[in-house]
């Protein structure tokens, strides 16, 4: 009877081990796919958030691109201004065109909002305001301008220097806000 109660026990015991070493071997199995998948995902996180980097720095270039060329318009069709001021050849359609670069500049300005970040933003602010105080500023320079004699025209072209300098400097502080928010050497 011994050797039958020892053949059990063994038997027993063969199949503990057995059933131990299976669960082991899958939990080896289970494990040695899990590490797999984990970096699987991990590389596809990397990825999603690389793709989202990168569709970001393109909508901020594109937005901040707008601005400056926005800015080269409005800065154009003042320029005619003055010098239509200057051959006395004003007429009312130069007006509606300055009104509808500033506004082009003005949607552009505000679109950069969207995409940030906050210096950015507030520096294209400042392109908006202080191009629309030059805008205001030089309607009342061609108002002078069609009203007065030439002395009056450079007195009127003098008080234009602020608003131009604000202009200018307020687009170069807005380039040098877009270049660090694209990390892109000075």
């Amino acid at each position: 009877m011994d050797q039958g109660w020892s053949a059990l026990i063994a038997g027993l015991a063969g199949l503990a081990g057995a059933a131990i070493g299976g669960y082991f071997a899958k939990a080896g199995v289970v494990q040695g796919a899990k590490t797999p998948a984990d970096a699987v995902a991990r590389q596809i996180e990397g990825q999603r958030a690389d793709e989202l980097t990168r569709w970001i720095r393109r909508e901020r270039r594109a937005a901040f691109g707008e601005v400056i060329r926005a800015h080269g318009e409005l800065a154009g069709r003042l320029a005619a201004l003055r010098v239509a001021v200057e051959r006395e050849t004003v007429h009312d359609a130069m007006s509606e065109q300055v009104d509808e670069a500033w506004t082009a500049l003005s949607l552009a300005s505000s679109g950069v909002h969207l995409f940030g970040p906050a210096p950015v933003w507030t520096a294209a602010d400042r392109v908006r305001s202080a191009t629309r105080e030059c805008v205001v500023a030089r309607r009342s320079f061609v108002a002078t301008a069609h009203n007065s004699g030439a002395g009056q025209r450079v007195l009127a072209w003098d008080g234009l220097a602020g608003p131009r300098e604000e202009m200018r400097s307020a687009l170069t502080a807005f380039s040098a806000r877009s270049r660090e928010a694209l990390e892109v050497p000075s």
